[in-house]
């Protein structure tokens, strides 16, 4: 085959492919000029030919050798995909499962539960040439953005601190209580004048779950006891998906491994599991009865009897045992008006007055009780006045006129009123306890030395032969018993069978 150039043709190469081409006069002659004589054999190439004979096998050939070269170039690597939507490829999958676990363990410590991304994770070999990997805290960036979309900024519910549910209207939270008010009010009668919830109720602002969202009709139904079933009750801090089933997310369970590392064959191994279903079922062990407590409160008005009331007052100058009655008591009458606590039932549960009027004061009993120690029931040496001396001597010891005739008195008389307490001298042994026409209810008192004394004209003896007394020990009361004339208590002090003036051994009168 004969060689050719496109100067043999007179045209330049750019001048070739820039003309226009004739289709009725395409022939070009390749060979030299002919000589007269061999014109009849000159043959004429098409430019379609030409480029199909030579330009087009060349264009393929580069064509193919690019190819090879940019598939040589590719590699085997992994692609992370989100709900089947790919977001970048992976070296392994640390970054992926390393910022899902901080981001819901954040969120959980936020919560205060357990949380879990809404999300599928999964991954698919691929090829990519020169793939740039996904950092992890891109990885976090993007999975941020899927949390972000299960939480909003709305008003939650407090009951006794408890989270119960969300709605995105203060006004609305605020309204429907006051109507559960209204609700359980009107449930109680109209007897009842207002009703109080027993248990916190707040509504806070705050960042929430969406899931936590309800309408007023969901809250009102879950909180309001006249609209609620009594067996109701909610997961509290955790609701499942309205299709009850269950979160599913993806996260990959393979060793971390570079994609150059590892065949293409190794990967798509079927026996191979490169990734686990983690379930996330919205569902919390922590499930609370949030049915609202209340008191139905109604006001009610009574006559009433005041109960008087004793009252004990210490007094140190007489013994424990010895009391003395000051003030007779009596009841009182009254008018009372109280604030009734009811149950849902209509049991009264306390109540608590609010005003009253008195009708009849009630006077309560006054009692002076003894406080001071009891001695010890021995003699002492020294006396004490046997009595109360309110109204002085009425006759001292000695000679006396009685009735125009002379007498003498072996003691002497202290006046005062019946029933009034007679007290021993000194400690000591009753050796006397009894009834004489002269002395009446009489008592004599051993003490040391052979020193006796005695107490007559007692209306009550409390003592009897044997008995030990203290100092001070009551013994009787006083009368007017035996030879006497008025109440009053004859009182002697006696040195073996001789007596002696008392003055001489009594603490002097102020």
């Amino acid at each position: 085959m004969q060689s050719f150039c496109f100067a043999d043709i007179g045209i330049s190469a750019n001048d070739f492919f820039k003309r226009k081409p004739d289709v009725d006069n395409m022939a070009i002659r390749l060979l030299p000029s002919p000589s007269p004589e061999n014109k009849s054999s000159v043959k004429h190439i098409s430019p379609i030919k030409l480029i199909i004979n030579y330009i087009l096998p060349i264009v393929c050939a580069v064509a193919v050798a690019f190819y090879i070269a940019d598939v040589c170039s590719y590699q085997i690597t992994v692609e992370a995909l989100i709900d089947g939507v790919s977001i970048g490829y992976v070296e392994s999958s640390e970054p992926l499962t390393s910022a899902a676990n901080k981001i819901e363990a954040e969120i959980s410590d936020s919560l205060g539960e357990q949380y879990k991304l809404d999300c599928n994770i999964t991954y698919k070999v691929a090829h990519a040439k020169s793939p740039v990997y996904l950092t992890e805290a891109e990885c976090a960036s993007i999975l941020q953005e899927i949390a972000d979309r299960d939480f909003c900024e709305a008003y939650m519910l407090y009951v006794d601190d408890i989270e119960v549910a969300a709605n995105e209207s203060y006004s609305q939270l605020s309204t429907l209580i006051y109507n559960i008010k209204s609700d359980l009010l009107a449930s109680g009668g109209e007897e009842f004048s207002r009703v109080e919830i027993s248990n916190r109720l707040s509504i806070e602002k705050k960042i929430c779950k969406r899931s936590y969202l309800k309408t007023i009709e969901e809250i009102n139904e879950l909180i309001n006891p006249v609209t609620k079933s009594h067996d109701s009750e909610i997961n509290v801090a955790a609701y499942s998906e309205t299709n009850n089933e269950p979160e599913v997310m993806r996260i990959s369970a393979f060793k971390a491994f570079a994609p150059s590392q590892i065949s293409e064959s190794e990967l798509i191994d079927p026996d191979i599991d490169y990734g686990i279903t983690r379930i996330a079922d919205g569902t919390s062990s922590n499930t609370h009865d949030v049915t609202l407590m209340y008191e139905l409160i109604r006001n009610e008005t009574v006559n009433e009897t005041v109960y008087y009331k004793t009252q004990y007052i210490d007094d140190f100058e007489n013994f424990i045992g010895t009391e003395k009655l000051i003030q007779e008591g009596s009841n009182g009458y009254r008018t009372v008006t109280y604030e009734v606590r009811c149950n849902s039932d209509g049991e009264i549960l306390g109540k608590t007055e609010l005003e009253e009027s008195i009708i009849t004061p009630v006077v309560d009993r006054i009692v002076i009780v003894g406080a001071k120690e009891i001695p010890e029931a021995v003699p002492t040496g020294t006396y004490i006045w046997p009595c109360e001396v309110t109204k002085g001597i009425s006759s001292g010891y000695g000679g006396r006129d009685l009735y125009g005739s002379y007498d003498f008195h072996l003691g002497i008389d202290i006046p005062g009123t019946d029933r009034t307490a007679i007290n021993a001298a000194d400690g000591g042994e009753i050796i006397w306890a009894g009834f004489t026409p002269s002395y009446g209810y009489s008592v004599r008192i051993q003490h040391d030395d052979n020193y006796v004394t005695l107490y007559a004209h007692m209306e009550e003896l409390l003592v009897s032969v044997g008995d030990m007394v203290y100092q001070g020990q009551q013994i009787g009361y006083m009368g007017h018993t035996g030879a006497a004339y008025g109440t009053h208590l004859h009182f002697e002090v006696r040195i073996g069978s001789l007596t002696t003036d008392p003055m001489k051994y009594l603490p002097a009168l102020d």
